[in-house]
């Protein structure tokens, strides 16, 4: 039987030699043509809202970014608005509770009471004792009838929560021991009202319906002087300003009261301008707040507000304030992004290099192929994402 033998001769081992080797070098060729590094670096982020300070001229002929100035007008209008409130405040106070009971008479005779006889929840007077009573009037005289039973109503005595009583069993005050065994009342419901909740009109209710009155007057006015302007200039509530002239409301302070009528009479100036202008302008002088170590990575310009600081009719002249949104980014010194610097660097010791750097929020780092575990030293093979 032929087992075969082993070939030792030179020529093999020159193969298998000539094999080792072109794989080794093919194993170091893509290590040094395929390995590569990104580092994804996140700069810091700050939300801020810059303030900043525009004045609409009659007088200016074009907008003049750089000294905040924008051509515009003021418009008056004089008119007059009423309307009724109901924002009034609530309050809760103290009344006389009231209730409905039923007068039992288990004697052969009538018997008459008279309007104002008084009555106490209670069996006797001796279950009662000495302590306050809670005392009742008849609000109407009444004829209870021989052995039988009548409803009436009764009123408390003094106002308060101590009026609202359970059901129960009444005696009358000032009535004979013979009467009161005879005669007696009871109550199947609670008593209410001893508190109640009543609506006052208060100075602060007065005010505040004044200047909500004021406001719709200027929207009113608003909407008249929209009608004479041109298409590309705009007039706003946050631009308009109303100087009451004259108040008036149908009721004083702290009447009673479910609701009164305002009246005012008020002169509406709005200011004349073009929205887009403003944007700009506020936008370019708020680019001059920036620091010289940050950048602008976005300004949300569909969120600029803008607000009336200060009107003077006589000289034409507008001071308005403009809140720019904004979104800004650190600058990033040209060492950060030093290739040479990372050469050997693994993953630990990249972060720990850019935690260094206030400008930097984070980093991540990704090896390519995978059994790469630090920066190659080609220049070439190294990457930087700023994100």
């Amino acid at each position: 039987m032929n087992l075969g033998r082993y070939d030792n001769s030179p020529n093999k081992k020159f193969f298998w030699s000539f094999v080792f080797f072109a794989i080794a070098a093919a194993l170091v060729i893509a290590n040094f043509t395929l390995s590569r590094v990104t580092v994804f670096i996140y700069p810091k982020i700050e939300d801020k809202t810059g303030e900043i300070g525009l004045v609409i001229n009659a007088k200016a002929e074009k907008p003049d970014p750089t000294n905040g100035i924008l051509p515009g007008k003021i418009v008056e209008s004089v008119g007059e608005r009423a309307e009724s409130i109901s924002e009034v405040t609530p309050r809760r106070t103290e009344d006389f509770a009231k209730g409905t009971i039923k007068i039992k008479n288990i004697w052969k005779k009538d018997f008459f009471l008279q309007t104002g006889a008084q009555l106490v929840q209670g069996e006797s007077p001796e279950t009662v004792g000495d302590s306050p009573k809670n005392i009742f009037l008849l609000d109407n005289e009444i004829n209870v009838p021989a052995n039988g039973e009548i409803e009436a109503t009764v009123t408390a005595k003094s106002k308060g929560i101590p009026g609202n009583i359970p059901p129960g069993k009444f005696y009358f005050l000032r009535m004979s021991k013979w009467n009161r065994e005879r005669i007696w009342a009871e109550n199947s419901d609670n008593f209410i009202g001893g508190e109640i909740e009543s609506k006052f009109v208060t100075e602060d209710n007065i005010n505040k319906a004044i200047q909500r009155v004021a406001e719709s007057l200027g929207k009113t006015e608003m909407e008249k002087i929209k009608s004479t302007i041109p298409a590309d200039d705009k007039v706003s509530p946050a631009l308009t300003r109303v100087e009451i002239i004259e108040s008036h409301a149908s009721v004083a302070p702290e009447t009673q009261a479910d609701n009164f009528q305002v009246t005012i009479r008020g002169k509406v100036s709005a200011i004349v301008f073009n929205e887009k202008d403003l944007k700009n302008a506020a936008v370019e002088k708020f680019k001059e707040q920036v620091g010289a170590n940050q950048e602008i990575e976005s300004i949300s310009e569909d969120k600029i507000k803008y607000e009336l600081s200060d009107i003077s009719n006589n000289d034409g002249k507008a001071e308005v304030k403009v809140l720019v949104p904004a979104i800004l980014m650190s600058k990033l010194p040209s060492k950060i992004l030093d290739k040479k610097s990372i050469v050997g660097y693994n993953e630990n010791a990249l972060r720990e290099r850019y935690a260094k750097f206030p400008e930097i929020d984070s980093i991540n780092v990704k090896f390519f192929p995978f059994w790469i575990k630090s920066v190659p030293s080609f220049e070439g093979q190294v990457d930087f994402e700023i994100k």
